[in-house]
């Protein structure tokens, strides 16, 4: 019998076991079919290894002949082929039968490093808003590895809550293209934009002048930094279709960075990216 840690994978599951799956850990992806020899002689070494690093790794298995779309995505020409996943991309790849300590070497190569598993570790403390203890794992991830991308990310997000806006940006600009780095931005980016008001003031403005484009972006800001992301959208909506050059097109930059904070498949980004896309074309 497979090992617990071993899934098997169709063209409808594949976004679900693999891509979504290797945001949390490392995914191996063994795309095999029945008929093929060596397929038959590198499952088992696969499956060993798997089953020994338990719940750190998660191997799957695509069976080309009944998958062909998955295989066509990943031009899968020669079997076996195996590719590594982590965060949604293929960070390792191999083709054909290995020995076992070359097997061995491959899984190695894709287990948190020290400074990973700080970072997870303080991504734990910052979910239950432990902030010094978040800090201090962080921090301890950094001193490992300098341009680490989660533990940047996530000591950014320990200053924001801590308002020290300051500090947040300078850390953040030293990696911004990294995805846990970029989340930061956007959400500095509604702070700077909900800085000096308050939310019940823009209220009355709007009571006021409905179309009032800057109480609408900043408003939108205070919503969003507060992560309510549907009430945000609807005030940056707003700003879009009343000036595209307020700010420099804010309402789409901050519609945009609502996107990046909750994720491309949030059912909000789903309903709202079509409305936005409306609106500029």
């Amino acid at each position: 019998m497979p090992p617990a840690t071993v899934i098997d994978a169709t063209d409808e599951t594949f976004e679900t076991e693999v891509l979504f799956a290797s945001r949390e850990r490392p995914v191996v992806v063994d795309f095999w079919a029945p008929w093929c020899g060596p397929c038959k002689a590198l499952t088992p070494t696969l499956e060993r290894v798997a089953a020994e690093l338990g719940d750190r790794v998660t191997l799957v298995k695509v069976n080309t002949d009944e998958n062909p779309q998955i295989a066509q995505a990943f031009r899968i020409q020669s079997i076996p082929a195996v590719k590594a996943f982590r965060d949604g991309k293929i960070v390792s790849e191999f083709l054909g039968a290995q020995a076992e300590p070359q097997v061995r070497s491959f899984f190695a190569g894709l287990l948190p490093s020290q400074a990973d598993e700080l970072a997870a570790a303080g991504a734990d403390a910052l979910r239950v808003r432990n902030l010094d203890e978040a800090r201090q794992h962080f921090q301890a991830a950094l001193a490992a590895e300098a341009l680490h991308g989660r533990a940047t990310g996530g000591l950014a997000a320990v200053l924001l809550e801590e308002g020290d806006l300051d500090g947040a940006e300078a850390l953040v600009s030293q990696i911004p293209g990294d995805p846990y780095v970029k989340r930061q931005i956007a959400r500095l980016r509604f702070e700077r934009g909900a800085l000096g008001t308050e939310a019940e003031a823009l209220d009355a403005r709007l009571e006021s002048d409905a179309q009032d484009i800057d109480a609408h972006y900043r408003l939108g800001c205070h919503l969003a930094r507060d992560a309510q992301w549907a009430e945000a959208l609807e005030h940056f909506l707003e700003v879009v279709m009343a000036d595209r050059k307020y700010q420099d097109d804010a309402g789409r930059l901050a519609a945009l960075d609502v996107f990046e904070v909750i994720g491309a498949e949030h059912p909000i980004t789903l309903e709202y990216r079509p409305r936005l896309a409306m609106l500029l074309f």
